[in-house]
């Protein structure tokens, strides 16, 4: 497991989710400094915002993305 962001704008909602559990246990553990934690925890926000949006748990609708 890396300390290093490994998200990009272009990966997929499987990927997102992976890199957020990875977060979540790395925060759970208490293994990082308080700055290390800040980052984590940003960086999650990121990810369920941008998560939310792809989804679009908003109203509940299932919307096919095309690319």
């Amino acid at each position: 497991m890396t300390d290093t962001p490994t998200t990009n704008p272009d990966a997929s909602i499987g990927e997102k989710t992976e890199r957020l559990e990875e977060i979540i246990n790395q925060l759970e553990a208490g293994e990082v400094s308080l700055e290390r934690a800040q980052a984590l925890h940003d960086e999650g926000q990121n990810l369920l915002q941008e998560l939310e949006e792809e989804l679009d748990l908003g109203n509940g609708n299932i919307i096919e993305r095309t690319t």
